[in-house]
């Protein structure tokens, strides 16, 4: 079985859509499932083609195409249909779907989200389409590692170490984070760490009102991606994404599988997924963010015992080796 991946451009999926698309094409290899990839794979040769992503003319007219030679497709939103997706630059998006978006998504034999909710979205907006919910899985090896991430990355043992690793949009809701920090009252041992890039004019701003705020520490990292970033989830004590709205939100799993716990929104699916004891769960408003930190403060620190169980659980749910033979499956099921 042949399955091509169509994909938006390098620019567009940098981060955590690169990283979701790669670790699934890896693991469908390691199960003997042909995937062609690249500017250079040829859809036409393809038993199944899977489109990831929306709002690109060339994948509607191809999707066009492969219709006509009854190729059957499947398309992966990843968020790209999300309520706030939605809002953002709505003056756009509204006329496109109409227009061409809205007949891209109908050729398709499935389309695919990546938890319950984001599903249960998907079915209400595409009517009668056929949505089926397949998780993302692991986009690496890591283990927990919280005392040799720390000594690699010069972290001392008394830090508290928050950890902001993402995008820095406006979507992700930093400033949230910031104000919330400045509002709980922190402890001096306080270490808030920022890793990700974004536009120019947005990191700009949210430097300038860190430091309006008299922050304690924050360290701005930049971007960095690929193995590199494993050591700063594995030290953080606790990794934070107060984000308006994601349909997964990867570096949510990223931080479980090396058992780090995370605050995070309602508006994510991690707010069904995670228990009491493996995060912190709030909406995206200020005073919620905030009373989520003061939670944070006041509990003890995370014991190895629990970073293990966290790990052990999302390895149970969410790695490749439960998750690609389901869509493996999928695909056959096409055919």
């Amino acid at each position: 079985m042949k399955v091509c991946f169509v994909e938006p451009p390098v620019a567009l999926r940098v981060g955590g859509l690169e990283g979701a698309i790669r670790s699934l094409e890896t693991a469908l290899r390691g199960i003997g499932v042909e995937v062609l990839s690249g500017e250079n794979a040829d859809p036409f040769a393809a038993d199944v083609v899977h489109f990831h992503g929306l709002w690109q003319p060339a994948q509607a007219r191809l999707s066009r195409a492969l219709a006509a030679r009854g190729v059957p497709t499947i398309i992966s939103p990843h968020g790209m249909l999300e309520p706030w997706a939605w809002r953002h630059k709505w003056w756009k998006k509204w006329p496109y779907y109409f227009a061409i978006e809205r007949a891209h998504l109908r050729r398709a034999k499935v389309v695919l989200a990546t938890a319950p909710p984001e599903q249960r979205r998907l079915q209400a907006k595409l009517g009668g389409q056929r949505v089926v919910m397949l998780p993302l899985g692991f986009t690496g090896d890591a283990a927990p590692d919280y005392a040799g991430a720390r000594a690699k990355l010069g972290w001392s043992p008394e830090e508290t170490v928050l950890l902001f690793l993402s995008r820095l949009h406006v979507k992700k809701g930093l400033e949230f984070l910031l104000r919330a920090l400045a509002e709980s009252a922190p402890p001096s041992t306080v270490r808030l760490v920022i890793v990700g890039g974004g536009e120019p004019g947005y990191v700009t701003a949210v430097k300038a009102l860190a430091t309006e705020l008299r922050l304690p520490r924050v360290e701005w990292i930049g971007e960095v991606w690929g193995e590199a970033r494993w050591p700063y989830f594995q030290g953080a004590d606790l990794f934070c994404l107060p984000t308006y709205s994601e349909n997964f939100g990867l570096a949510v799993l990223e931080a479980c599988q090396v058992g780090t716990p995370s605050l995070t929104t309602d508006t994510t699916p991690w707010g069904d997924w995670l228990q009491p004891d493996r995060g912190f769960i709030v909406s995206p408003e200020q005073a919620s963010v905030t009373a989520g930190l003061r939670r944070f403060f006041a509990a003890p620190r995370t014991s190895a015992e629990a970073r293990s169980e966290l790990a052990g659980w999302a390895q149970r749910e969410f790695s490749w080796e439960v998750l690609a033979p389901r869509y493996a499956a999928l695909y056959r099921e096409l055919l």
